[in-house]
């Protein structure tokens, strides 16, 4: 059996809410490509540019870790509106805002090890085969709605909710469950194609996707101050050396 290429994952979260001058402001939207500047632009409000501004950023920042620039790529979709780099098919990508957080995340096939540098991960741009499909979500915690969990969440799912201890327990878990099932449908591109009551999620120490096919699936969760956020890889096996990386920052670190 031909074994699967070794795979990374890097995750990547900024706050926007950071004071930042015109000034500044405008040289951070002078990284990014004029489709991106563009959509900033037609936004009504502030917030809503910020978040904008934020997602390029991010997609910008993780790029260069394949050596790639916003700017310099050009994006499609693919079959469910999924946005993708049209020249770089070793290389997938999800983006996910909430009230002041961004998030992206990239997945890419690793190419080598590089002698003499240990543990550092070299990647050709182009990838080698195409990169695993990832989907990501973040939200701001919210206090669980079991009128919303009745009309979205699987039969499980509204009893996993029910039996929860207390109400701060309930609240988080909620939020989990959100985020688990939107990155699962992120991944490929699912969208409002798939109900969210058709299928469930296991949210144990290591989530899981319940069902045949579930196994396929595989969930990383990261939680910080009042967010929480999720991660879905669609693979057929992880191993050992297979890797998530996570990073914070803050937009004044862009600047």
């Amino acid at each position: 059996m031909r074994r699967q290429n070794p795979m990374e994952v890097y995750v990547y979260m900024m706050r926007v809410d950071d004071p930042i001058t015109v000034s500044q402001e405008a040289s951070l939207k002078s990284r990014l490509s004029t489709a991106r500047q563009n959509k900033i632009e037609k936004l009504r409000y502030d917030a809503d540019k910020r978040l904008s501004l934020g997602a390029g950023l991010l997609l910008d920042h993780g790029l260069s870790q394949f050596g790639l620039k916003e700017r310099e790529e050009e994006f499609g979709t693919v079959e469910n509106g999924k946005p993708c780099l049209k020249n770089h098919p070793g290389i997938q990508f999800n983006l996910s805002h909430s009230g002041a957080m961004v998030m992206a995340a990239f997945t890419c096939q690793k190419a080598k090890k590089e002698s003499g540098c240990a543990g550092t991960s070299i990647f050709s741009a182009a990838g080698e085969g195409q990169a695993c499909p990832v989907g990501c979500d973040v939200e701001r915690k919210q206090k669980a709605r079991m009128d919303v969990a009745r009309r979205f969440f699987a039969p499980c799912e509204q009893q996993l909710l029910l039996s929860a201890k207390t109400q701060e327990e309930q609240d988080l878990l909620f939020s989990r469950l959100w985020t688990l099932k939107e990155s699962f449908l992120k991944v490929d591109g699912k969208g409002m194609a798939m109900a969210l009551d058709s299928f469930a999620i296991e949210p144990g120490k290591t989530p899981r996707l319940a069902g045949i096919h579930g196994s396929q699936y595989h969930f990383r969760e990261f939680q910080l101050a009042d967010y929480c956020a999720s991660v879905c890889v669609k693979r057929k096996d992880l191993t050992e050396d297979d890797k998530f990386f996570f990073s914070f920052q803050n937009l004044q670190d862009m600047v």
